[in-house]
């Protein structure tokens, strides 16, 4: 599938080309720079401290140095960002923030204060039960430790500061998520490579100057037009984990399939926490003027990933239902080699498909490593299968 020449990525794709030239520049400017590897990290706080949060992705191409600290089948997601640390390619970072993720990064906190000494290490106990009745209350002392931490490093950190974050973030996000609905309701106007260029970029770029650009990109698709692509061309749906190749999402693309949606960590997932007010809610601690309270809440609601439990919560059944509204014909499922929560996720995923009979693949990836020859051959073969099965249920249609 191939789309027009899109003015306002250029400015994304050239961050991207070059990811830590930005926090780098900030840091030689005297802004501190805050490390972290994970959407359930509070970007809201580092940045009412006045920080840069910038999210570490396997921006590398090897990973000797920290096979050398942690086991190779450890997820390449933590192995490749120890090895950036490792190599002095994160001298500009002054703390690093590890939220309890899973218990591969967990660990790497430890780890990091050993061989990082030179860097603060601030650690987050997210909820794993997050819609425990006790989630909400342990997270904002979580929060408040943190803040602490923080305000030894940068002085007082106010609550006005941190609900003009909150506001920032929010507005931010909900324009990501317009990016996503275009690119879900028009999939002729902008390819998924090309909205995963942009999210990446806002990863390491400064939330306001992002925005300014992510609206001037959102406004130049309002005002074009688009065929979109023919009836014949398979639509997929992809999950997962992180992405930080483009490329990935690319090869789907040139396997003529469209990508219609995603729950990815660095895709339409990590957008999906929205502002959440404190007083909407009937427990006694529900405090509208209390900050710390108001980010706990909106990063337990939003959409869980595979390293959270919600109860009542089916994957499964959900993705399944999200794939079809967004009229896909296939799921893709993009796994970080290793990453035991997303593993386990898997064998409900294939059985939910099989018995619904939708089209279902798993791809192993590498995080710090480009697509290989073998993921493009069963992206090809899957685009066939899918391709097939599109044609055959509309001649059936046809046939009434």
């Amino acid at each position: 599938m191939t789309f027009g020449s899109i003015e306002g990525l250029a400015p994304f794709e050239a961050v991207c080309a070059e990811p830590f030239a930005l926090p780098r520049r900030a840091a030689a400017g005297g802004r501190r720079v805050a490390g972290h590897m994970c959407t359930y990290t509070p970007e809201e706080l580092l940045h009412a401290a006045g920080m840069l949060p910038v999210r570490l992705l396997g921006w590398t191409d090897t990973t000797h140095r920290a096979d050398g600290l942690i086991q190779t089948y450890a997820c390449s997601l933590v192995r490749a960002v120890l090895d950036l640390g490792l190599s002095g390619q994160l001298d500009f970072i002054d703390t690093m923030v590890f939220s309890h993720t899973c218990d591969t990064i967990q660990n790497l906190a430890d780890i990091w204060r050993l061989n990082l000494p030179g860097m603060e290490v601030i650690t987050l106990s997210t909820p794993v039960d997050v819609g425990s009745p006790h989630a909400v209350r342990f997270y904002r002392s979580e929060l408040a430790r943190a803040r602490g931490q923080l305000e030894k490093r940068v002085g007082p950190i106010s609550d006005g500061a941190i609900f003009e974050a909150i506001d920032l973030y929010a507005t931010h996000r909900a324009e990501m998520r317009r990016l996503y609905a275009i690119r879900r309701e028009h999939p002729g106007l902008i390819g998924a490579s090309a909205v995963q260029t942009v999210a990446l970029a806002s990863f390491v770029m400064p939330k306001d100057e992002h925005l300014a650009l992510l609206r001037r990109l959102v406004g130049e698709l309002s005002r074009g037009r688009s065929k979109g692509p023919a009836s014949s061309v398979p639509r997929v749906f992809v999950a997962g984990a992180a992405c930080q190749e483009p490329e990935l999402l690319g090869v789907i693309e040139e396997a003529e399939c469209v990508v219609v949606g995603d729950d990815l960590c660095t895709g339409e997932r990590g957008f999906s926490i929205e502002r959440v007010d404190a007083a909407a809610h009937a427990d006694a601690c529900a405090d509208v003027a209390d900050p710390l309270e108001s980010i706990a809440r909106m990063y337990l609601v939003r959409r869980p990933c595979a390293a959270k439990h919600l109860s009542g919560h089916n994957y499964a059944k959900w993705l399944l239902k999200t794939s079809r509204d967004a009229g896909a014909d296939g799921v893709v499922l993009l796994f970080t080699k290793f990453c035991d929560p997303w593993a386990f996720e898997y064998p409900g995923l294939r059985a939910e498909f099989d018995a619904a009979g939708v089209p279902l693949l798993l791809l192993e990836v590498e995080q710090h490593m480009p697509p290989t020859a073998q993921f493009e051959t069963r992206v090809a073969a899957f685009a066939e299968i899918v391709g097939a099965a599109r044609t055959d249920a509309a001649r059936k249609e046809r046939q009434g």
